[in-house]
């Protein structure tokens, strides 16, 4: 069977892709997943990052844990349900017109049912972490420096996933979705991509394939075919303290700050009252976001190391931190002596930006060099952000999926 579109992937972008390229009947469209067909419903005080069928991990030449989605919504069915745009200006410079952008964002918010937390809703950690900084807090769509209360993709207290807005859809005459097939391999003819190869040794053949395998993923599969990869992420510096008492923690994170070109993110509660893991404190993370630079060839994935400027920035943040902590907002959350800084630099998750559009591919994702071949998902992002990638890789599936 040769089908017009196979998307490669079912994550929070290759959903969101198959729900706008199926909206004509006339196109048939392949949407393969290498994980489970359900739709997952996890509640945002919990990440679900222990399941197998939910979640695998990546390994990382550094060692550290990467791990990612798998099952039709991808990550956006195990994350924290952070649905934060960039700056405005983050987005001048890429290779879409602005008011596109923004009228892509505006459907995707929608389709993602991503509103901000209210302030009834904040936990414990995000109230003090908001009056510590006493200013007004952003509630508007688009950051800005300074507090912004997160905007999370969600109904009734669990995560509305890129899953989710695909079965909303119904059933689409032109639309197959094929769970448990992982695709290992393009088929090439020339410089044309002609289609894949699974696991199974079964050959898809399609007028077009559309790669949406994460920015890892992705790589990992068109590494072979284009050489080494760089990919970028936000390196994170995290500060904990013991908490005094029970905490309440509605969702992983509910507010962030802006400042400094870092993201400084206080997590609701130990990692551990949010998955399966051995309880270390509760963190407050320091993001550096303009990211570190590593390299993906073949399955060999190395995410890169902070440099000098991202050290200095990030050592600045954690020192506002620890002064925070140490503040009477904090008094009666952060057990005395308690506040330790974790010795080795983390990583968010946040693989990004290996095939720029503008650069390494063009406006429409197609990849330079090859025909019938289309990249949609995180490693088209043109340039850092200021805010965690999510909600502009699924806008980048809204856009690009109303282009094609």
């Amino acid at each position: 069977m040769t089908v017009d579109v196979l998307i490669v992937g079912a994550g929070s972008a290759g959903c969101v892709l198959a729900e706008r390229l199926s909206r004509d009947p006339a196109r048939q469209v392949l949407l393969v997943e290498r994980g489970p067909a359900d739709v997952s419903s996890a509640p945002l005080d919990r990440l679900p990052i222990d399941s197998p069928a939910r979640a695998v991990s990546v390994p990382e030449g550094g060692g550290r844990p990467v791990v990612r989605g798998r099952g039709l919504g991808g990550s956006s069915a195990i994350n924290g349900g952070y649905f934060l745009r960039g700056h405005r200006a983050d987005y001048v410079s890429w290779p879409w017109p602005e008011a596109e952008i923004a009228d892509a964002f505006r459907v995707a918010t929608g389709l993602m049912r991503a509103t901000p937390f209210a302030d009834a809703e904040l936990g414990d950690v995000a109230r003090a972490f908001e009056t510590w900084h006493a200013g007004a807090t952003n509630t508007a769509a688009w950051p800005t420096e300074g507090v912004n209360r997160v905007w999370s993709n969600r109904v009734d207290g669990a995560r509305w996933t890129s899953a989710h807005v695909l079965a909303a859809a119904g059933p689409r005459p032109g639309l197959t979705v094929r769970p448990d097939v992982e695709a290992v391999a393009l088929t090439t003819r020339e410089t044309t991509v002609t289609g894949v190869r699974t696991a199974d040794d079964e050959v898809i053949v399609a007028r077009e394939v559309i790669v949406c395998a994460g920015t890892l993923g992705t790589a990992i599969l068109l590494s072979p075919l284009t050489g080494p990869l760089p990919v970028h992420e936000h390196a994170e510096t995290i500060v904990r303290f013991t908490p005094r008492r029970r905490l309440r923690a509605p969702a992983l994170l509910q507010s962030v700050a802006h400042t400094g070109g870092v993201e400084i993110r206080p997590y609701g509660d130990d990692f551990a009252a949010f998955a399966a893991l051995r309880a270390t404190g509760v963190p407050i993370g320091v993001a550096d976001m303009a990211g570190t630079t590593g390299t993906v060839d073949g399955r060999a994935v190395d995410l890169g190391r902070p440099d000098d400027a991202a050290n200095l920035r990030m050592a600045g943040g954690v020192e506002s931190v620890v002064a925070m902590l140490t503040d009477d907002a904090f008094a009666d959350l952060v057990e005395p002596g308690s506040i330790r800084v974790d010795p080795v630099t983390g990583m968010s998750q946040h693989a990004w930006g290996s095939l720029p559009a503008g650069d390494a591919t063009d406006a429409d994702g197609a990849l330079d060099g090859w025909t019938r071949l289309r990249v949609v998902d995180g490693s088209i992002l043109p340039g850092p952000l200021r805010s965690g990638p999510h909600a502009s890789i699924v806008m980048l599936a809204v856009l690009l999926g109303d282009r094609l």
